[in-house]
């Protein structure tokens, strides 16, 4: 069995910790705009690196106007028997510091959500948009999904969660390592907000779940000529 990583995207957005302070999309410009291919590594047969590069030019005007910074992100991709390893770096190219927020929404796909748990985020609070973003502590030892749950684990000290799909002898299990990343996303949109999305199909949250590393409830500060690297690396249990 394999884990299909649906969807990648990194988010950025605005500067100088406000979100009034621009009229940007949800999760950020980088989501929106389009990327450039920037190359590929295969120097042995066991790995395989593709690089994709976004800059400020190829942010669309309107997104720009309102958020009129000068960047780079180099968003890596690498492929191995049994890992996929995702980083990405922003540069700060313009002459005074910005913040930004940076989030790696990933979708997997999983046989059945009803037998899906997330090992590794006990005893850590989470801000529960569900419930009026109300602040939890959860003390469970694993979490399951059985209805609409969209969850912000902050300032999570570990790095790796496990994700046991629930299959004979851990089939298809994986790891998931964040890299210089504070908190961790929990989504599932459940029966009523699937059926509202026009872009999710109504029995489609039944075979899913986002697990998302990112820094998200705070911003993380860039310096003018600094850049700043994260990431994250899924291990598949063959």
């Amino acid at each position: 069995m394999t884990v299909t990583i649906g969807k990648e995207k990194v988010s950025l957005v605005h500067s100088s910790g406000s979100s009034a302070e621009a009229n940007l999309p949800q999760h950020g410009i980088a989501r929106i705009s389009t990327w450039k291919w920037s190359g590929t590594d295969a120097d042995n047969e066991e790995e395989v690196t593709v690089r994709f590069k976004l800059t400020d030019s190829e942010v669309p005007e309107n997104l720009h106007k309102e958020w009129p910074k000068k960047f780079e992100i180099i968003f890596i991709v690498t492929l191995t028997a049994n890992t996929l390893k995702n980083t990405f770096q922003v540069t700060n190219n313009g002459t005074e510091p910005f913040d930004f927020n940076a989030l790696l929404h990933t979708y997997y796909s999983v046989p059945d959500i009803s037998k899906v748990s997330i090992k590794g985020l006990n005893d850590i609070t989470y801000i529960d948009k569900v419930e009026n973003f109300a602040r939890v502590l959860d003390v469970k030892d694993s979490i399951t999904i059985d209805r609409e749950t969209d969850r912000i684990y902050e300032n999570v000290p570990r790095d790796e969660f496990l994700i046991d799909l629930g299959q004979p002898g851990g089939a298809g299990n994986f790891t998931l390592k964040k890299i210089n990343l504070k908190d961790t996303v929990v989504w599932n949109p459940w029966i009523d907000k699937a059926r509202s999305m026009s872009d999710f199909g109504d029995e489609e949250y039944k075979n899913m779940v986002c697990v998302e590393p990112g820094t998200v409830t705070e911003y993380i500060r860039l310096e003018a000529g600094k850049s700043s690297e994260c990431g994250q690396i899924l291990k598949v249990q063959l």
